[in-house]
């Protein structure tokens, strides 16, 4: 009799070690599916405080240049950036003209080009009138990216880039730039922040002139 019972007792210690392995791997995984919704909204809070402040900070009847400088500001640490730029195309003139260039940690003056020659992925951005995204350097290499003064001296050149228009017509006012150290840098809900911060900034260009 006295066998039975230890055989039963056996039999409900494993079958109670057995419930609480599986209590814990569901505990697991309900922590990683709450970490992961956790991520996400720190993500959107993240978005919409972006948003939120590009709405703030740009506003029409300012310069390009201060438009520009104020999206600098609000978006370049929150996204992570690199790099960024505004440029602006003069299609009477045939120039692509580079309102703000930052690179390095600080403004650099950048020289306009011609937009017939299609040197670079800006001009390919405005001549398919839409945006261009680049996850690797061997990417951008291949689809033609420039390399600046800056680039060529130090080695620092940024492995994602993201090039949205100005605009939306056969002949777009110019392009905004987002650019990483990281490869792959920005998702497709980033990349969705930034086409609305240049098209907010945009509006902004369309209304002051």
């Amino acid at each position: 009799m006295s066998l039975f019972s230890g055989k039963s007792k056996d039999d409900a210690l494993a079958e109670r070690e057995g419930r609480v392995a599986q209590l814990e791997r569901e505990l697991r995984a309900l922590q990683g599916r709450l970490d992961s919704t956790e991520e996400l909204v720190r993500h959107l809070d993240e978005d919409r405080d972006l948003l939120l402040g590009a709405l703030e900070r740009l506003r029409p009847g300012r310069t390009p240049l201060e438009l520009s400088e104020a999206l600098l500001e609000v978006c370049f640490k929150p996204l992570g950036l690199a790099c960024f730029y505004v440029a602006l195309a003069d299609w009477e003139g045939d120039q692509l003209n580079f309102v703000l260039y930052h690179e390095g940690g600080r403004a650099r003056q950048h020289p306009s080009r011609r937009l017939s020659d299609r040197a670079g992925l800006s001009e390919r951005v405005l001549a398919n009138r839409r945006s261009v995204y680049i996850r690797t350097l061997e990417e951008g290499t291949a689809a033609g990216s420039l390399l600046t003064p800056a680039e060529q001296a130090t080695g620092l050149i940024p492995h994602s880039w993201y090039g949205v228009p100005l605009g939306w017509g056969p002949r777009p006012a110019g392009l905004v730039s987002f650019q990483s150290f990281q490869t792959d840098a920005f998702s497709d809900s980033r990349r969705r922040v930034m086409e609305a911060l240049a098209a907010l900034l945009s509006t902004c260009l369309d209304q002051g002139r």
